[in-house]
């Protein structure tokens, strides 16, 4: 067993490719599909200090202010501030996660991305060694300490240099053009986006052994660690070689594992203008990851794959951004994505999003999709993290459509839990309004109360 926190080398010799005519593709699928939620913590919000980042200190990769460290100062070794204050924020927010019942946590390009640049997949190297010898101890010292948890890293595919974030040439690091687009850099002057005369990323082959090495000298760190997921952004689109790759005797799962390597976005068959249909055939093959892309391509819900729940995975990331279905109805707008077969990963621990949403608004109604908690508040009827008028709003709405029915829970307005919706409900959601008193006033006391035996999904198909 290696020292902690050490991610151990190897040799590229050793590194499969394939001969010509020749598939790592198995004949009967041999992966288990992860079916539990997901928090998504987003490293990479696109905080470019030239794009309202309170950041001055730099920060060329967009990272999240509490996560970008100096991470471009050569000189910086990573003690003290701001080094400290970056990793406990993120130990916060992972132990945040957990707390709220998730075990299956999500790290979103780590490394960041470059300023117009296509997504690297340079996201261990690239990062400077103190950053990397830190991360590698917070990943492996939580998952010993917290067994239960799933770590899972976001990041990408293509190849170039394991040690930069560059994927092609950037207009942005020459001065003259750069004037309104630079990063003051403490002790180093007015500087630039470093990306001028960089060679072109491009898909690596799995008939190539060069490309084959460095594909997985960009993996291999992540999974020294124990991650047990990495996402290849933009690969099921744009990377025709993606299929094969998974299925590796370096990342390839015996029999009853999850898989390892799973892509975004999630694949379809486009039949013109915004019509398009889920691939089945090709997703059985892999997991997939889509963020925030299903309510464009599948604006009312209609892609159903329950019937293969047992053989896929795609998890459909949501930020809740999108006025189209954060609304009303935002919780049975989960509820049908979760029906469909879809898991859900929701960014449950970061504001994101323009306007900005509060992690608690996502955190608590994904308690009700998946049935865990407690949740933080039997006022808070919609989930949506805020108690006011639109819970009552909501209640009503719901306690009309549900009222007589057996075999329901909170969501659908059974506020006693004794799985029917009755006048004892609309009494029971009444009087304990009156019991907490109003949010912000002194007296308030929220009810922390738990979802119920009954299925969530029983009351949205049958009475």
């Amino acid at each position: 067993m290696q020292p902690a926190c050490q991610v151990p080398a190897f040799m590229c010799s050793q590194v499969p490719y394939l001969q010509p005519n020749q598939t790592w593709i198995p004949g009967v699928l041999n992966w288990a599909p992860n079916r539990m939620p997901a928090a998504w913590i987003n490293l990479w919000p696109k905080k470019y200090c030239s794009m309202g980042s309170p950041d001055i200190r730099g920060n060329y990769r967009g990272l999240q202010s509490w996560w970008y460290a100096e991470d471009d100062d050569p000189s910086y070794d990573g003690s003290g501030d701001p080094a400290d204050s970056a990793f406990a924020t993120l130990e916060l927010k992972l132990t945040q996660a957990y707390n709220h019942g998730f075990r299956r946590i999500i790290l979103n390009l780590p490394a960041g991305m470059v300023y117009e640049q296509n997504m690297s997949s340079a996201h261990w190297w690239s990062m400077p060694a103190w950053k990397r010898a830190r991360l590698a101890c917070l990943i492996q010292n939580w998952l010993i300490s917290k067994p239960d948890t799933q770590f899972e890293i976001y990041g990408a595919f293509e190849i170039n240099d394991s040690t930069s974030l560059c994927m092609k040439s950037n207009i942005y690091a020459v001065r003259t053009i750069a004037s309104g687009l630079g990063c003051n850099a403490t002790g180093h002057g007015y500087m630039y986006y470093p990306c001028l005369g960089a060679a072109t990323a491009y898909p690596p082959s799995a008939f190539v052994q060069p490309d084959a090495c460095e594909f997985h000298d960009n993996i291999n760190p992540w999974q020294q660690l124990g991650i047990s997921r990495y996402w290849l952004d933009y690969a099921n689109h744009h990377w025709d070689a993606y299929v094969e790759f998974p299925y590796s005797p370096l990342y390839a799962p015996a029999m009853g594992e999850h898989h390892f390597l799973g892509a975004e976005s999630v694949p379809n068959i486009h039949h013109g203008g915004t019509d398009y249909s889920i691939d089945i055939g090709r997703i059985i093959y892999s997991p997939a990851i889509a963020i925030n892309t299903m309510p464009t391509v599948n604006k009312y819900k209609t892609w159903d794959i329950h019937a293969y729940s047992a053989q896929t995975e795609v998890v459909v990331v949501l930020d809740h951004s999108d006025d189209e279905y954060w609304n009303i109805n935002h919780m049975f707008d989960v509820l049908a994505w979760s029906q469909k077969g879809f898991v859900v990963a929701v960014q449950g621990v970061a504001v994101i999003g323009m306007p900005a949403v509060p992690a608690t608004e996502i955190i608590e109604f994904v308690k009700r999709v998946y049935d865990f908690g407690p949740l933080a508040d039997a006022n808070d009827f919609n989930g949506d993290g805020l108690v006011d008028e639109h819970d009552v709003t909501d209640f009503n709405a719901m306690y009309a459509i549900y009222f007589g029915r057996t075999n329901c829970n909170w969501v659908h307005g059974d506020v006693n839990q004794d799985n029917t919706v009755t006048l004892a409900d609309l009494l029971a959601f009444n009087s304990r309004r009156m019991i907490a008193g109003t949010p912000g006033t002194p007296g308030y006391t929220p009810i922390p109360i738990n979802l119920g035996a009954a299925d969530p999904y029983d009351a949205l198909t049958r009475p």
